[in-house]
């Protein structure tokens, strides 16, 4: 269900972003503390292995860039 990433997304911030994106589609915020509130609500309901496995995953993903020249590589 991913989307490519938007233009002014580099490949790796879609990488570590996508989860979070995910979670906030659809939500509206009336100020910026109510934003900031959610989303360290969302960062303590993960555990380390979740940040852990997609740190570990960039090296691929970085590889993956340079093989493509910099453009936007294919999941």
């Amino acid at each position: 269900m991913g989307s490519a990433p938007t233009p002014t997304e580099a490949p790796t911030d879609y990488h570590i972003n996508r989860s979070p994106k995910n979670w906030m589609s659809n939500k509206v915020y009336d100020d910026l503390d109510e934003l900031v509130d959610d989303v360290k609500a969302w960062i303590a309901s993960k555990n380390r292995g979740f940040f852990e496995r997609r740190i570990d995953m960039l090296p691929e993903k970085w590889e993956a860039v340079i093989e493509v020249d910099g453009e936007y590589a294919p999941e």
